[in-house]
């Protein structure tokens, strides 16, 4: 498809961006320290940081990845909605209150809480490096697909744009500014995401009950990129992308487990004043991000219905519908808040992995961190770095789905980092080579079989599977407490575990 300047789009993601950069040179202004740079000072108020956990939360992956999904491989596409929210109970039940009565500023902090150890710090903040790394990837394919229909500029230019401002986001104000632009977008996005349904419930002339029964009952279902049609119960029941039930099982279980272990989730508990919060703002998230998923079964299902597809690019799927419905104004306004939605995940995960380099392993394993003024001032070079790496990855990466991508982000960090967290958590007989050979196992088999998997081999995959997850996750948890049994040496046991509350 060929897409050509807008001037309505090009205004409003002006307004956007510009506002965007404003709130964050104001908020500059109060950052003074680490601490106000990676957690805004731990001063947020529970229900701005439910919010702004939202606003992170639903990046490019639910925005844009779910509803091409859907639009092209329906109930197999939800399957991402699902896994998404339901991570969210793992957060609250078991992380959210007993990771904020232990940690600072990062992942790494968490694990250092029982093992004073440089080693464990150290593989903890490559962990946090390379998750954050494999999750930004699609945040920059997205930024790359809505900046191309948005004011008609090449997908590299849109990769290059959302990599300058969020540099400028956090290198300016870190966590200050980035608490809320999240905040902002995350309203935005629930606001978007329900007039979008709604004006596809009004076309269609229909209640959201009826139009799923009218997709189930009909007997050709297009399925976008090809000339190929399915019956609508096909289309509404497993099997159209994931045609392997032990991927369907492999993905699930790395997004269900792999939401509790991103570090730019993680590093949002340590925003507010007190472990209560952190579970408030748990609760705050659960409900805005639940909502926001069961629209995008509609937003999904309107652009097969309506055929507003891109079939190269089953990103464009939400933007699209929105022309369709409500003409160029309509499509301004949602692909430029999904540019929002970018702009804040981006700026999480780039905090993420500059407390990963600078602070976990600048300031803690190297030992250099006594000038509180050279701390900050690595940190924010080492975001700068981490922000210039991100467009190239996202350059060179051009065409994927982006919510694929992000479930395999998921699935890697679910593998390294869940054992981890879990045992450093509530088992006492963890010890720092345990938490250490799971860490690394984690991250080396889940990223080895991704490379020998279809996702990169195509036909001639050695690993039969698209996700992981399956494999690598319990493999982690394995060599965590086997490790751990076999390591006789008492001074590795230290510290104590956390109640559950």
């Amino acid at each position: 498809m060929e897409y050509s300047f807008k001037p309505l789009a090009f205004a409003i993601f002006l307004v956007i961006t510009l506002s965007t950069l404003a709130l964050s040179f104001y908020a500059a202004r109060r950052v003074r320290t680490a601490s106000h740079f990676y957690t805004a000072g731990g001063g947020v108020k529970w229900f701005v940081n439910g919010v702004a956990f939202a606003g992170d939360y639903l990046s490019a992956a639910s925005f844009l990845g779910i509803a091409g999904m859907i639009a092209f491989s329906g109930f197999d596409g939800f399957m991402y909605s699902i896994g998404f929210l339901a991570g969210w109970i793992v957060a609250l039940l078991i992380i959210a209150e007993p990771l904020r009565k232990i940690g600072k500023y990062t992942f790494g902090d968490a694990l250092a809480w029982r093992f004073a150890s440089r080693k464990i710090r150290m593989f903890a903040a490559l962990s946090a490096l390379i998750v954050s790394i494999f999750y930004l990837i699609p945040q920059m394919v997205g930024a790359g697909s809505i900046i191309q229909p948005l004011i008609g500029l090449p997908y590299e230019a849109g990769v290059i744009i959302v990599g300058a401002v969020v540099i400028l986001i956090v290198s300016t104000a870190g966590m200050v500014s980035t608490t809320y632009v999240q905040f902002i977008k995350g309203f935005l996005l629930l606001i978007a995401a329900g007039a979008l349904t709604a004006g596809v419930l009004a076309v269609a002339g229909m209640g959201p009950v009826e139009f799923i029964g009218t997709i189930l009952n009909n007997p050709a279902v297009a399925v976008p990129g090809g000339d190929m049609t399915v019956p609508g119960e096909t289309f509404l029941t497993p099997g159209m992308k994931f045609k392997n039930p032990l991927d369907f099982a492999s993905l699930a279980l790395g997004l269900i487990l792999g939401t509790a272990a991103l570090p730019h989730i993680l590093i949002r508990y340590f925003t507010v004043p007190t472990p209560a919060d952190a579970r408030r703002s748990t609760v705050v998230a659960i409900i805005a991000i639940g909502a926001f998923y069961v629209l995008t079964l509609f937003l999904g299902l309107g652009a097969n219905y309506f055929m507003t597809v891109d079939p190269t690019n089953s990103n464009l799927s939400a933007p699209l519908l929105a022309e369709f419905i409500g003409g160029e104004w309509f499509f301004a306004v949602i692909a430029s808040i999904a540019f929002a939605t970018i702009l804040g995940t981006v700026s999480g995960l780039i905090i993420a992995a500059a407390g990963a380099i600078a602070h976990d392993i600048y300031t803690e394993v190297l030992g250099r961190g006594t000038d509180e003024a050279k701390a900050l001032r690595i940190s924010k070079i080492t975001a700068i770095t981490v922000g210039v790496i991100a467009i190239v990855l996202g350059i060179v990466s051009k065409g994927q789905n982006v919510a694929f991508l992000v479930g395999l982000a998921f699935a890697i960090a679910a593998s390294a980092n869940i054992p981890a967290l879990i045992c450093t958590l509530f088992w006492k007989k963890s010890t720092e080579n345990g938490i250490v050979a799971g860490i690394v196992t984690g991250l080396c088999v889940s990223i080895g079989l991704i490379l020998i998997s279809p996702t990169v081999m195509g036909t001639g995959a050695i690993f039969p599977l698209e996700n992981p997850g399956i494999v690598s996750i319990p493999l982690g948890f394995l060599v965590t407490i086997l490790v751990s049994l076999a390591d006789r040496d008492g001074k590795n046991k230290a510290g104590e575990t956390i109640s559950l509350p």
